[in-house]
């Protein structure tokens, strides 16, 4: 059954431009959220509980099989006419290369099938096919705004895509799809033009209607349908060198729980992308992988990885878990891959626990699912508050959600630090950079958190420099902004000042940062020595009332230490914060110092000491000795 083309006309109503916002959401990546927006959607309509199989098979046809192709040239023929009249160099430019392609011998398409899937019913058909907008997923299901079916036009060079679906009742519907822009059918009694609509169909014509045929769009020769399923060809494929590696990647990137979980398997072409096959694909495509996405495969194929089922609570309902597993690397990403019930990533969440050096994997389950649903964007790679019809709830879930790993962190992080301080090998898994905190988005769901470990690595310089501990907002791990520690001289001296350590040698007053002498300094005849460390480490043990946990493993021995901590205010001045109290006895403090220290080189120690002040701000810390 042969059917036309026809853009139905706009009857005085809006002149639709080529700027279609529902295609323009999938510009910026067309390949790659063409992946994600199909394996998703064919996810949704799974027919069992066997893998769902979706194939992306790159082929060409003659010029003479393209459906209507005299009447698909007259029509992109008169969409040029019309861009020229608004003199936009962008749409002339769209279709003057359409025309060019369309008339060459051969045309690029590409088919994309699903297979054990339900195929369309007639609510899902009208839903793809004819309406706009229009989503009627299930809350279990993946999309909810009816704007993912507009990524295969983003990849067409022709802005059509054509539609054929066998359902699981042996129904058989065909039809083709052109989102241009409106253009002069004819002209009006009263003179005007009559113009189109901007989007037009393939399919058989009546006075009122263009239906769909009852028969299998054939494109591709070498494929025939026999099972349940939907078939999309995108025409005029847009050149794409590395289209199947980007469709390879994009796929385990998004949908690597899916896969591994065997709820999908992906044909790309040539190559197959199932459980069994991930080592063999991952080791071919790594150039094209994200590094975190290898990362989270080696942690699911790891029988060693760590996994906790982690409640989310809000008002004593439990809203459902998160499946949380994660795993310490020396070269980890320090990012949480946040996995929806279907199996496709939503987004990778960082600054969870900056502290250690990690790769994780929360996957969502029970009705959380349904909520984060609606708080998930169009193009699905972000959870959105602003969505929800109550922001502040929708907050506070999502703050619940990331506290409950980033308390599962802090947790083992503090346990292992606490059990033994100088673990054979631990230091490989601790940051030894500054960490990026993000945007404000990224900070959304940041942990008021007790047990917060702060995290330095110290270098040896040739000038005494300070460690500074910084926070972004109220419960932010502090992090390392400087390199530290100061090379005392030859004799035991403060390198750059005098004999007594009060001033820096011709400037003027000392920088009050540096300790200086105390009561009893008198009695040692020089100035203490900034201390090289192997590591400086910080935890905060109770937000309420403020204390900390100070770790530290000194390069030398002494019997008299000193630690003195400030804070950096704005122009980076610094002010000393001021000690309340310290869990030793034995130890003395004075404003914003600790003193005296027994400790011995290489070996670490450890001291608590609460501070005045509820508010979080940019600190540094500095560990000085006299030799023993």
């Amino acid at each position: 059954m042969e059917g036309n083309w026809r853009f139905p006309s706009s009857n005085g109503g809006l002149k639709e431009g080529l700027n279609n916002s529902g295609i323009e959401t999938f510009r910026d990546n067309p390949i790659k959220s063409l992946a994600r927006e199909i394996c998703q959607n064919s996810l949704d309509a799974a027919l069992n509980d066997n893998p769902v199989m979706v194939e992306f098979k790159t082929f060409n046809i003659k010029r003479s099989e393209f459906p209507d192709l005299q009447g698909f040239c007259d029509i992109l023929t008169k969409c040029h006419e019309k861009s020229k009249e608004k003199s936009n160099s962008v749409t002339i430019d769209f279709f003057a290369n359409a025309l060019k392609k369309i008339n060459k011998d051969s045309i690029p398409m590409l088919r994309i099938s699903d297979f054990n899937t339900t195929g369309l019913n007639d609510q899902d058909w009208d839903n793809l096919v004819d309406s706009s907008g229009v989503s009627d997923k299930s809350e279990g299901q993946g999309g909810s705004f009816g704007i993912g079916k507009n990524a295969p036009f983003a990849c067409s060079d022709f802005r059509t895509v054509f539609y054929s679906t066998l359902d699981k009742e042996n129904n058989i519907k065909s039809k083709g799809v052109s989102r241009l822009i409106a253009h002069k059918l004819g002209t009006n009694p009263d003179g005007s033009d009559d113009l189109s609509q901007g989007t037009g169909f393939y399919g058989i014509t009546t006075d009122y209607n263009i239906k769909h045929m009852n028969a299998m769009l054939n494109l591709d020769k070498s494929f025939n349908r026999t099972t349940s399923g939907t078939d999309i060809f995108v025409s005029g494929l847009m050149v794409d060198m590395n289209f199947s590696s980007t469709i390879i990647a994009e796929v385990i990137d998004s949908f690597l729980v899916a896969i591994w979980n065997e709820k999908l398997e992906v044909k790309v072409n040539d190559f197959l992308i199932c459980k069994q096959s991930l080592p063999t694909v991952c080791e071919r495509f790594s150039k094209f992988l994200n590094p975190n996405t290898i990362m989270c495969f080696n942690l699911l194929s790891d029988t060693q990885t760590q996994w906790f089922n982690l409640p989310i609570i809000l008002e004593t309902v439990q809203l459902g878990n998160i499946k949380f597993g994660f795993k310490l690397r020396q070269d980890g990403t320090n990012k949480v891959s946040m996995i929806r019930s279907t199996g496709m990533k939503i987004l990778d969440k960082t600054g969870l626990c900056p502290s250690l050096r990690f790769v994780g994997l929360g996957i969502v389950e029970g009705s959380l699912n349904t909520i984060l649903r609606k708080l998930e964007n169009p193009s699905h790679t972000k959870w959105e508050v602003q969505r929800a019809t109550n922001s502040t709830f929708a907050k506070t879930i999502l703050k619940t959600m990331y506290n409950v790993i980033s308390d599962k962190l802090n947790e083992f992080a503090i346990n292992t630090f606490d059990k033994e301080l100088d673990i054979e090998g631990a230091g490989e898994y601790l940051p030894d950079e500054i960490i990026d905190l993000g945007s404000k988005q990224q900070q959304e769901g940041k942990k008021e958190n007790l047990n917060k470990l702060i995290s330095i690595e110290t270098k040896v310089i040739e000038k005494p420099k300070s460690n500074s501990l910084e926070t972004d907002e109220i419960g932010n791990d502090i992090l390392s902004t400087e390199d530290t520690q100061g090379s005392p001289t030859d004799d035991g001296f403060l390198d750059g000042y005098d004999r007594y350590g009060k001033k820096p040698l011709g400037s003027g007053d000392r920088d009050f940062d540096e300790i200086g002498n105390l009561d009893d300094d008198s009695e040692y005849g020089k100035a203490p020595i900034v201390v090289k460390t192997k590591e400086i480490r910080i935890f905060c043990i109770d937000k309420k009332e403020q204390w900390y946990r100070l770790v530290c493993t000194p390069l030398i021995s002494s019997i008299k230490g000193i630690v003195a901590i400030h804070k950096l205010a704005e122009q980076n001045e610094k002010m000393p914060i001021l000690i309340k109290a310290v869990n030793m006895p034995e130890l003395e403090f004075k404003k914003n110092k600790i003193f005296y220290f027994s400790f011995s080189e290489g070996k670490p120690f450890k001291v608590d000491f609460k501070i005045s002040g509820h508010e979080y701000s940019t600190m540094e810390v500095k560990l000085y000795a006299y030799k023993s």
